[in-house]
């Protein structure tokens, strides 16, 4: 290669490097003139007047006595202003805004003319005195939207209901619910709309799972709110009387019912086997007279019906998980 021509090659990439760097320089510094004459043009558009829409949070405060909210009310108004871009603007970006305080008794609050005399409104334009002052900016507010704000209140009423525990209860092996789940107190009294009032019939508690219990157990649980009531308590006392049981087994014999006077019915087996759960605490009230297992021959076509059916008539109220066999028995009927 000719010494000549390496040296127009060096001279042609360094002309290449410089022309690049002047580019980018030019790019540079054309970029920090435009962004400089954005921002100028920024600030003084700020400067002017501007007109724009607000999406402000609101809060109704001092509602009439004696009447409950029932609708909805908006937690947001739009607000078309005019003023200083830099008021607007730092209105508009401020993170947080404290909500705009609605006094509805002192808002020029009016009665819609209807049946029940309970339905009201407020036209928004009133509120812009209320707004400038506490928002404290030399903008002004042309319009709010909605320009009227429907309220409809009733009655405010107050009763008493059940509290209704909404439980779950797991008891370790050998142990059972022995007696009623208790609530203290066992009602409260709900204070609201009386349309809303008269559609509740009991107030749940929220859900609570009782697990591995192996003795009787109380615990505070709290009560499940509801919208536009108020409750006179805001938990209860729930009492799970837990006991350990044993299982016992007893035979008893089965009673034929509606037999007629001029036959006799056999049943083979004449007895049934019950196995149930009960109470250590219960074991001695076990009496074999308060089980009762029965047969109903009443309109029974003995060409058709090969068993009769036993049924459980009745066990004591404080045994569980009844089990018996058989279920069916053979039968024949004798002449008498």
């Amino acid at each position: 290669m000719d010494l000549s021509e390496s040296s127009g090659r060096d001279l042609k990439t360094l002309f290449r490097s410089l022309k690049e760097k002047l580019l980018n320089r030019n790019v540079a510094v054309f970029s920090f003139f435009l962004m400089l004459s954005f921002i100028f043009w920024f600030i003084n558009a700020l400067s002017k007047d501007i007109n724009s829409s607000i999406n402000y949070p609101v809060r109704f405060i001092n509602f009439p006595d004696n009447l409950a909210l029932v609708n909805e009310l908006p937690d947001k108004l739009v607000l078309e202003v005019e003023g200083s871009g830099y008021s607007v603007l730092k209105t508009r970006v401020s993170g947080n805004k404290a909500p705009l305080v609605i006094d509805v008794n002192n808002s020029g609050l009016a009665v819609r003319d209807n049946e029940t005399g309970k339905e009201f409104y407020v036209f928004s334009f009133k509120l812009k005195e209320s707004f400038t002052r506490q928002l404290r900016s030399d903008f002004e507010i042309n319009e709010i939207i909605p320009d009227t704000l429907n309220l409809i209140f009733d009655k405010v009423i107050s009763r008493k209901v059940p509290v209704k525990p909404d439980i779950e209860i797991n008891v370790q092996r050998q142990f059972m619910v022995h007696g009623n789940v208790l609530s203290r107190p066992d009602s409260v009294k709900i204070t609201g709309p009386k349309a809303v009032i008269d559609t509740i019939s009991f107030v749940q508690t929220r859900h609570h799972v009782f697990d591995q219990v192996s003795n009787t157990v109380s615990r505070k649980v709290d009560l499940e709110p509801i919208r536009k009531i108020s409750l006179s308590e805001k938990n209860v006392e729930i009492t799970i009387p837990v006991e350990q049981f044993t299982e016992e087994i007893i035979n008893i014999n089965i009673k034929v019912l509606n037999k007629t006077d001029t036959a006799d019915v056999r049943l083979f087996p004449d007895d049934v086997t019950v196995h149930f759960n009960i109470a250590l605490s219960d074991y001695d009230r076990i009496q074999e007279s308060s089980f009762e297992a029965v047969v109903d021959v009443k309109n029974i076509d003995i060409r058709k019906v090969e068993k009769l059916k036993v049924e459980m008539l009745s066990v004591p109220s404080f045994v569980s998980n009844v089990r018996y066999e058989p279920k069916q028995v053979e039968y024949i009927i004798e002449k008498k």
